[in-house]
């Protein structure tokens, strides 16, 4: 099958209802599945034992967040693509597109992961007739995700508007007491992005073509690259994951596969909400809101609303300050 019919297949509710293989759609193994959180992750920092919160606000272990995988796709394409992440984050350091393309895919996978693993538990469990956490309908909202993590079964090259990958990656190098003990991961499934620090690397993905990196380059105030502590890179992330809540566009795309390599090129850009008003311009994110940023801020960072919103500026505080002033 092409990559667009495996893609296709893999994300349709009857596939995910009948709890196929989530990286082809075809009938999967019998076993555990594949580890949304790898194993080498797991036991670089410690995760088995540690709880994740489900959208539903039960907690689940590290060891037990897994989705059914077929055993071609779990020692195939999806075992090279841990072989070539893993040294990324135990280097520290993005380097080239290379990596900036392999760790997308990376985080298409856990983002895909976690959804997937959604669709098969209930929203309460005391009432069964409540359905899933996750309708298995939803994961069709994740195909430009899960159309890249495919690209990894055969050389791809991509044309973009916005940069030389269809997604949006911000990294930062992580400096604090925790050094290459500190781990930190969240998601926004609704903005389908994804955020990772796993010792001195940070790295920010959002599912969203590039619109992002349409917005700048280098993400909140230019500070992809740099040096942060762990609450630096919590409020960045933060910050991703609110604008990406705000995307109000989507890409259209031309598509080229035989059975050898796969060409994709993004051909226009288009507004959902059409031209901003008084402009000819249109309209990519929704109004930024700093109220709304400083829930986003509170879910993410973990601390008080009096902590990161100030009510007499009606604006939000900052840790990135320092940082700033070097800018």
């Amino acid at each position: 099958m092409k990559i667009l019919e495996l893609s296709a297949r893999a994300v349709s509710e009857k596939s995910i209802s009948a709890r196929q293989c989530f990286a082809c759609g075809g009938p999967a193994s019998t076993g555990a599945g594949e580890h949304v959180a790898p194993k080498w992750l797991q036991n670089r920092f410690h995760l088995f034992d540690q709880r994740l919160r489900l959208l539903n606000g039960t907690l689940i272990p590290y060891r037990n967040l897994t989705v059914p995988c077929c055993k071609d796709c779990n020692n195939g394409f999806l075992s090279r693509i841990e072989s070539a992440v893993q040294p990324i984050f135990e280097r520290g350091t993005v380097d080239t597109r290379d990596d900036k393309l392999l760790l997308g895919r990376w985080l298409s996978k856990i983002l895909i992961g976690f959804l997937v693993k959604e669709t098969g538990l209930l929203l309460d469990r005391g009432r069964p007739e409540s359905g899933p956490i996750v309708p298995a309908s939803f994961l069709e909202e994740l195909s430009h995700c899960h159309f890249i993590l495919q690209s990894a079964r055969k050389p791809t090259t991509f044309r973009c508007l916005h940069g030389d990958l269809p997604f949006s990656l911000y990294f930062y190098e992580i400096a604090d007491a925790e050094g290459d003990e500190g781990f930190d991961l969240s998601t926004n499934i609704f903005g389908q992005s994804v955020a990772i620090r796993a010792g001195r690397l940070g790295v920010i993905f959002v599912s969203d073509g590039g619109l992002q990196m349409h917005a700048g380059q280098r993400g909140p105030y230019e500070l992809s690259g740099s040096v942060v502590n762990g609450a630096q890179f919590r409020e960045l992330a933060a910050r991703v994951h609110y604008k990406a809540t705000l995307r109000d566009a989507t890409h259209f795309y031309m598509t080229f596969e035989n059975d050898n390599i796969m060409h994709v090129e993004q051909m226009h850009v288009e507004s959902y909400s059409g031209l901003i008003a008084g402009s000819e311009e249109d309209r990519i994110f929704r109004e930024w809101d700093e109220r709304e940023l400083s829930y986003a801020l509170v879910a993410y960072t973990r601390c008080d609303k009096t902590d990161v919103y100030d009510e007499g500026t009606k604006t939000c505080k900052s840790t990135l300050g320092p940082l700033l002033r070097g800018h």
